[in-house]
């Protein structure tokens, strides 16, 4: 088994993202981490133009690290299972005591209030064909909670480009079957999701899992799959950003 998360850096100036580097787990092995070796649009290289330098636990830009262990620069982005109330929060993320190190990063993104990185999970690509799992994202400011008893795994909810949008002109909104809006894509991935919707491609989002119980950014898990078509990479070769065409680049 393998588990593949992607060290994003957010400019904090632009806020423009950046895939930098790649968290791999290998059961009956070890983790191993290392840079962004693809040369891609947004990924390690165009990162360090626009004023990143490194992730502090790892200086050098071309060594492969490995671990028996998880790393302490992401162990640390773990909550802390000394709070008497862990077992409780970890129930609100909708994971369980044994869930893995790996699950629980991709869960909460290993975000801290001191830096500007985050851990997520690429869109794994199979030849043409893209897929990938988040939480719909800004749950807590519109209408889900009203409409989640109406909500069932493997059901098909609607994407919507709100191209007008003054925050962002790559946000995609989430509605329920019935038009009741639930929330967006996550940054990371709405450009590559709202221009495959701009040029008509079919991208198919269905509820995965449902935690009445979460927090409201981890109430609805979704599985989202579409294609992503040889002439599109050509046309906008930004879009190769979430993406990860397999996990042996170790």
């Amino acid at each position: 088994m393998k588990e593949l998360l992607w060290l994003v850096w957010q400019n904090p100036n632009t806020r423009m993202k950046y895939h930098v580097g790649n968290l791999l787990f290998v059961a009956d092995d070890g983790y191993y981490f290392e840079y962004d070796k693809t040369n891609k649009p947004r990924g390690l290289q165009d990162a360090i133009k626009n004023g990143f330098t490194t992730f502090f636990a790892f200086p050098d830009l071309s060594k492969s690290y490995y671990s028996p262990f998880m790393f302490h620069a992401f162990s640390r982005r773990l909550p802390n299972k000394e709070r008497p109330d862990y077992n409780s929060l970890l129930q609100l993320y909708g994971l369980t005591s044994s869930s893995h190190e790996m699950d629980i990063l991709r869960v909460t993104k290993g975000k801290t209030a001191t830096d500007s990185f985050e851990l997520v999970s690429p869109l794994l690509m199979d030849e043409d064909t893209f897929s990938v799992d988040f939480y719909i994202e800004g749950w807590r400011y519109y209408d889900g909670d009203t409409s989640l008893d109406t909500l069932e795994k493997d059901q098909e909810l609607i994407l919507v480009r709100e191209p007008d949008l003054d925050e962002d002109k790559y946000a995609v909104e989430i509605l329920s079957p019935s038009n009741v809006k639930l929330g967006y894509i996550p940054a990371v991935y709405a450009e590559f999701i709202s221009t495959l919707l701009k040029e008509g491609q079919s991208v198919k989002m269905t509820v995965k899992a449902i935690n009445e119980s979460g927090i409201p950014q981890m109430k609805v898990l979704v599985h989202v799959t579409g294609v992503l078509p040889l002439n599109l990479r050509e046309k906008y070769p930004n879009l190769l950003f979430p993406t990860q065409h397999n996990l042996e680049y170790i």
